[in-house]
Parts: structure tokens; sequence; C-alpha cells
């Protein structure tokens, strides 16, 4: 992956978001499963510490593979969100590297790495434990209206991100 990015052009300012929902599994602080992901804008990167724990457990001691691609979706996910632009996740690529170990704090973060058209981005995230690489995705996410989110549930109010 480069580590080079985009501008996001973000509305938001540098620091911590809120939650997507509170039900997040990611960034929700009502989901009893959650990661607790506390999600920043860091200029053109979201950014976010966490901490695996026995909800998130596969092998003995170490974090399901599952949920360490959804931490790289969560973040990668939050890259059109800070750019007001409701997207969904239509593929996602992920390599890892190292197990990933429970108890151990962790940092995710994400770019936007191209934009393709209106409709196409190309996102990279990557965990690191102290600064080490555990694992990395690429992502490509569908820009979609806020209908999207309605027709499975949303209600008014819900995706503030989107001013819906």
């Amino acid at each position: 992956m480069s580590p080079e990015s985009l501008p996001l052009c973000s509305p938001m300012p540098d620091g911590p978001l809120p939650p997507h929902v509170d039900g997040c599994f990611g960034c929700g602080p009502r989901n009893p499963a959650s990661v607790g992901m506390a999600l920043e804008l860091r200029g053109d990167r979201v950014v976010a510490r966490f901490t695996f724990d026995e909800r998130h457990q596969g092998a003995p001691g170490l974090a399901h593979g599952g949920v360490v691609a959804a931490v790289l979706d969560e973040a990668a996910g939050t890259v059109p969100t800070t750019m007001c632009v409701p997207a969904v996740t239509a593929k996602l690529e992920v390599n890892y590297a190292r197990p990933a170990r429970l108890y151990r704090p962790m940092t995710v973060s994400a770019v936007l790495a191209r934009r393709e058209g209106e409709r196409k981005l190309h996102i990279n995230a990557r965990i690191e434990d102290d600064g080490q690489l555990v694992a990395e995705g690429n992502a490509l996410f569908v820009v979609v209206t806020p209908d999207h989110f309605f027709a499975h549930g949303a209600k008014e109010g819900e995706i503030p991100f989107f001013g819906v």
C-alpha cells in the first residue's frame, strides 16, 4: 500500500469523531461486543486506538481474523464519513502480517488512496501493534444515496454525518 493519500476535503475539524451509531460494532458505545474504537480525524487520515479482548478471540490469546478485517473495514468506512459522503464497502482485501494479540493497545489508520469517477473510493487501512504491522486492507467503497440506509432500517436523525 502506498503511504500517500489524497486530501479528504473534510468539513469536519481534526479531532475526535462521534460513533457512527450507538450500536456500531467498531465504535458503538451501546454494543456490548464493540471493539471500542476511539476514531479521530488527523489531517487526511482517520486514526483510532483500540484493544481486542476475549469477546474478539479466535485462537487462544489472539483476535479472530474476521474481527481484524472488521476493524480495517470500520476505519476505511470512516474516511467517506468524514467527507460527508455516504458510501458502503464493495470489496475489502486483507493481508495479515502477524497475529493480533488480545489486550494490546493497537492503532488503525485509513487514508483515501484514490477516487475513481464519482462513485468509487479506494481506501487503504492498516493496523499496528507498537509500530509493527499486524494487517493491512485495500478497500473499495461505492457512493450511495442516504436512501440506501433508510431502505435498510435507518431512522431519521440516525445518520447525522450525511445531514439526515
